[in-house]
Parts: structure tokens; sequence; C-alpha cells
């Protein structure tokens, strides 16, 4: 590290779009210096939403103002020779490529790993696709929904028949993106100590497999299909209240120890009907699977929640050491007293809009590295001179490239 509590030693090349920018941005969290390319009509993920104040604008969406946060920012053309020759320019002096082309794309334009690996022995880049670089799947077009199907994620979420569900926003991208920064920084290890860098495959749908914990492994084992258990009483089941929802989870298997609390908190708050509760049938899986006792589960366990907030019931379940949560919305993470305590949520500025946006701080706290939001989320083409005079061009030589449409530099 040149500084301590940093990884500004790092330079980072992040060509990446709507899937790869948090890889990258889990760099620029720890100082690194990364440069995040972007193609000469911009990143397509400035055209995607939410956007500030529901005001659509190529410097006012949400996302990309938050993955993009303390990176650098220029715009390069790769269709064109002198676009390439910049790009090899660029990665001579990289320690990581994250990059999210169709897989052979870059190898058409003579910009293989190979050919890049020629010029810088020791960097490594990173492919994020839906399916890896290889394989029968390799060259089928994917997005975040048909790799969060295709790796098993949907059906996970449904219960017995019903379809499967698909959560907000785009979680399989997500995956992808933090195995590629952990996969990306062992590579870089070892090409800091061997001088030798690599090739990383990262796959969306086998990251997403990762994630499926032992659904694969119950159909191998037992020949059962797992799902959601949504209608397993007491089993991880969602239910009503005052102010929203809240699930809980007061037994799992044949285990009466987890039940016992529950039922002595049933008991001291005075909950209706709480006897029935009061019975080893309840220990049974085959009975908590049955309608009759769902549906009495419900009956009694709602008609006390309904009377009070998920912050009562998460709090007094809490006391009795029930495995009980609320569900929480947007406005409960802002306000969450943990988070709070934590300092999780920052503030950034973003000049473009006038305006300050909320985004969530560090995934994780160290012990002498620091973490940092970055406070600047660059305009379309705003550092492209500057990269590239540290790369040796002159000013007359970016001027050039910039009328020729090779690159483009922001105006001031």
């Amino acid at each position: 590290m040149k500084h301590a509590g940093s990884l500004s030693n790092l330079r980072i090349l992040d060509f990446t779009g709507e899937l790869g920018p948090y890889a990258a941005k889990l760099y620029a969290g720890l100082g690194a210096d990364v440069i995040h390319i972007e193609p000469i009509g911009g990143d397509p993920l400035r055209s995607i939403g939410p956007f500030y104040k529901n005001r659509p604008g190529t410097e006012r969406s949400l996302q990309f103002i938050y993955y993009n946060a303390g990176k650098r920012g220029m715009v390069l053309d790769l269709k064109q020779e002198k676009g390439r020759e910049v790009f090899v320019e660029l990665c001579k002096g990289a320690d990581i490529l994250f990059e999210s082309f169709t897989p052979g794309y870059l190898d058409g334009l003579g910009l293989s790993f190979d050919e890049l690996s020629a010029v810088n022995p020791k960097l490594v880049q990173t492919s994020i696709t839906p399916f890896g670089n290889f394989g029968p799947y390799s060259k089928y077009p994917g997005s975040d929904l048909t790799c969060s199907a295709l790796g098993g994620f949907l059906y996970l979420a449904g219960i017995e028949n019903d379809k499967p569900v698909r959560s907000c926003d785009n979680q399989a991208y997500r995956m992808a993106e933090v195995y590629a920064a952990v996969g990306s920084s062992i590579a870089a290890l070892f090409a800091q100590r061997t001088g030798i860098g690599q090739f990383v495959d990262l796959s969306c749908m086998e990251a997403v497999g990762m994630a499926l914990e032992t659904a694969a492994q119950c159909w191998d084992l037992e020949g059962t299909l797992r799902r959601g258990r949504g209608k397993e009483a007491g089993t991880a089941t969602i239910h009503p209240c005052q102010d929203g929802f809240v699930a809980i989870v007061a037994i799992m298997g044949r285990n009466k120890g987890m039940w016992t609390p529950f039922v002595q908190w049933m008991k001291e708050e005075r909950v209706e009907e709480w006897e029935l509760f009061d019975n080893d049938r309840w220990v049974d899986v085959a009975y908590r699977e049955s309608k009759q006792a769902y549906d009495l589960f419900c009956r009694v366990f709602e008609s006390y929640t309904m009377k009070h907030s998920k912050q009562y019931l998460y709090d007094t379940g809490q006391a009795f050491k029930v495995a009980i949560s609320p569900v929480s919305n947007g406005k409960d993470l802002l306000e969450n007293p943990q988070l709070i305590h934590h300092d999780f949520w920052k503030t950034l500025h973003h000049e473009p809009v006038g305006g300050n946006v909320i985004c969530p701080g560090p995934p994780y706290v160290f012990g002498n590295l620091k973490w940092r939001l970055g406070n600047s989320v660059p305009v379309l083409g705003e550092h492209t001179a500057q990269v590239l005079a540290e790369c040796g061009y002159s000013r007359d030589d970016i001027a050039q490239l910039d009328q020729e449409g090779v690159i483009y530099v922001a105006k001031p």
C-alpha cells in the first residue's frame, strides 16, 4: 500500500455497464484508482431508472450515481483503431480489468487476454457475463431475470405449485459482481507475488447457483425439490400486523427447544387461545404442513399481530428468544437503529442535479483499511483528458482524438 489504510496502489479499469459496476465499486470504496470507461454513446446504465426526483437524464440515474461514486470516468470508442490503441495503453498500467462484453467481442477486436497480457503480464482480466465465456450457453443472450431463472433462484422463492417470484432489482447481477470482486482480489494477490496475471471468468448463472444452499443436494440425496416453506405453520411464515408484515421461524424440524419459547411468549402476552399452541403435535412436521395447522396458526397468531406494530413484535419476540423479524421497507431501513448506530447510510452530493443522494455505506468494516463512498460521480467524459495525460498523451494528441470521435472529453 502506498498509503496506510487504502488500496491506492491499485489501478482498476471498469468497462462494464448494467452488469458489473458493483465489482469495481468495492475497490473504489477502499481507495483504489478506478477508471470507469464508457462507450462513445455513454454507459447504458445512465438511461436506467429510478432517476433523481423522477426526471430522466444522463446524469440523474440513481443506479449510475451509486455504482460509480468515487470512480474517475472517461469515454472511448473501441470500434476505431485508435480507440483500441488507447485501450491497450490503459491496460499497460492496470492491475485489474473488469469487463462485461459478450464473449468473443474483445477477441474480435484484437483485444484478447493473450494480446493484453503480452503488454502487461500482471494484468488480471475479469469477464462478467450471463453464462461465462465457455460452454454451450456462452453465446446466449441473458438478463438478470433469465440468469435468476436458469440458476434456480426464482424457483426457491415460490410456494407449493405457485409460480416463481422474482426479487426486486438485479439480484443475480449483484451476486456475480461480488464473486467477481473476490475472485479478482485473489488473482491480483497471486499476480503481485508471482508476476503472472490471469483471465477470471465469472458466470452469473453459476454465481446464482452458489446462493441456493442445499437445493441441488436435496434432490440428489432425497429426491425432493426444495422450495419456500410459506405454508408450514410457524416455519418461515409471513404474517400481517398493524403497519406491515413480520416473518417468523418459531420452529424448524422437530426442534421443540425453539417452540417452547414461542409458546411462553404467547402465554405471557395473554394471546387469546394461546393454549392451542401448548401441544406436542406442533413438533410434528406432518401436522404443521397440514392446512388445518396452518389455518389455526394464522388465526391465533394474527389475532395478536394485528394489534401491534412490527417493531413492537420484533422487540417483544426477541426478548423471548423467538426468531421473528419485521419485513422492512425502504423507510424502515433508513430509520433502523442498528444501521444508524453503525453510521451505515451516507450522503453523497451530486453536483449535476444540485442535490444529495442517500447511499448504502460499506458492506464490511476493517480494522485498518478505511472505506469511503467517494465524493464525486463522473459526468460523461469528465476525466478522459486527465487519464490520457497520465498515459503520456500530449494535449494536442488528446484534442485530435476528441475531434476524431475516438474519445469524448467533457467540456468545461
